[in-house]
C-alpha cells in the first residue's frame, strides 16, 4: 500500500470531505492515509510549497508556483458562484473605494486567493497586515482599524456578534469579480496531490476522495459532530456548531460546481492574474 500524508485544513468547509476517511467510514485498499490537522490557510500553503504533505487544500492563487509538482483534483475546486461566500470587505466605519485604497488591509496570508483577488479587483492599500486566524483578523479590525477581506464570513460575523459589534460591508469581491469575468465561478481553494505518486495513483485517490465527499454530504448528521470536535481542538476556540454547519453548507455548494464552469473560472483567473503581473503564468492546468 502507498502511504499518503494528508494535510487537512481545520476549516469546516474544507475539512468535511476528509472526515469519512479520517473516521474510516470510507476505506482504501490502495492507500495508507496519515492525517495532519493544519490550522490556517497560510500554513497549508507553506507546507505544500515545502512538500511536507502529499495532499492538501491550498489557495487557488498558489497553483502557479506549484504547477510542476501537483495535480488539481477536478472534483475539489472551491468556486464561488454567488455572493454567499463572495469575500466581503468589512470595516468598523463606512468608506468609499478611495478610502479603502488608502487604508490598512487585513488578510490571512500573502499567497491566499483573497489577497490576490484584492490586488486584482481593488489594487491599492496603505498598509498590509497579515493575520492568519479568523478571530485574530476580527480583533485586528475591531481594535486597530483597517479593512478586512472576510474569506470566512460566517465565522467572522459570529465572532463580531459575540463582541456586540456590527461592521460595515463596504464591497464584495464576488460582485467585482462577476462584472470583470462575465459571471464565471470565482476560484477560491483547491485540493492538490503530489504528482510524484503518478497519475494512476492520483486518479485512484481522486476516486477515494469523491466517495468520501459524497458520504459526508449524505451523512451530515455523522460528520458535523466530528467536524466541530476537530475545529474546536485545532483552533482552540468554542466555535458554534450552527456556524460550522452553515459554513459547510456554503462550501458544499462551492465544491459542487460543474467541471466546465470550474475550468472556465480557473483559466480566466490565471490568465488575467498573469496579464496584470500579479501571478506567474500557468503553462498547463493539470486537472485530473
Amino acid at each position: 500500500m502507498k502511504t499518503l500524508k494528508i494535510g487537512a485544513l481545520a476549516d469546516s468547509g474544507d475539512l468535511y470531505p476528509f472526515i469519512p476517511l479520517i473516521e474510516k467510514k470510507i476505506k482504501s485498499d490502495d492507500f495508507n492515509l496519515e492525517f495532519e490537522y493544519i490550522p490556517t490557510v497560510q500554513e497549508v500553503n507553506d507546507k505544500i510549497v515545502k512538500k511536507d504533505v502529499d495532499i492538501s487544500v491550498p489557495s487557488a492563487a498558489l497553483y502557479p508556483y506549484i504547477q510542476k509538482d501537483y495535480f488539481i483534483l477536478s472534483s475539489a475546486v472551491a468556486s464561488a458562484v454567488d455572493g454567499i461566500t463572495g469575500m466581503p470587505i468589512l470595516a468598523m466605519k463606512n468608506m468609499d473605494m478611495d478610502e479603502i485604497k488608502n487604508s490598512k488591509i487585513i488578510v490571512h496570508g500573502l499567497n491566499t486567493t483573497a489577497f490576490n483577488l484584492y490586488k486584482l479587483l481593488i489594487g491599492k492599500y496603505k498598509k498590509l497586515v497579515v493575520v492568519h486566524r479568523v478571530l485574530d483578523e476580527v480583533n485586528s479590525m475591531v481594535n486597530d482599524g483597517g479593512v478586512m477581506v472576510a474569506v470566512h464570513e460566517l465565522k467572522a460575523m459570529y465572532d463580531l456578534k459575540k463582541m456586540g459589534v456590527e461592521p460595515f460591508r463596504l464591497a464584495s469581491m464576488w460582485d467585482m469579480w462577476k462584472e470583470l469575468s462575465g459571471n464565471k465561478p470565482m476560484p477560491m481553494g483547491t485540493v492538490v496531490i503530489n504528482s510524484e505518486i503518478g497519475e494512476d495513483y492520483a486518479i485512484k485517490f481522486k476516486e477515494l476522495y469523491n466517495k468520501s465527499k459524497k458520504y459526508a454530504e449524505t451523512h451530515m448528521e455523522e460528520i458535523l459532530p466530528v467536524d466541530v470536535k476537530i475545529m474546536r481542538e485545532v483552533q482552540n476556540s468554542d466555535i458554534s456548531p450552527e456556524v460550522i454547519k452553515g459554513t459547510i453548507g456554503a462550501d458544499v455548494k462551492e465544491y459542487n460546481v460543474s467541471l466546465d464552469a470550474v475550468k472556465s473560472g480557473l483559466e480566466f483567473f490565471y490568465d488575467i492574474m498573469h496579464k496584470r503581473d500579479l501571478l506567474p503564468g500557468v503553462s498547463e492546468l493539470r486537472l485530473i
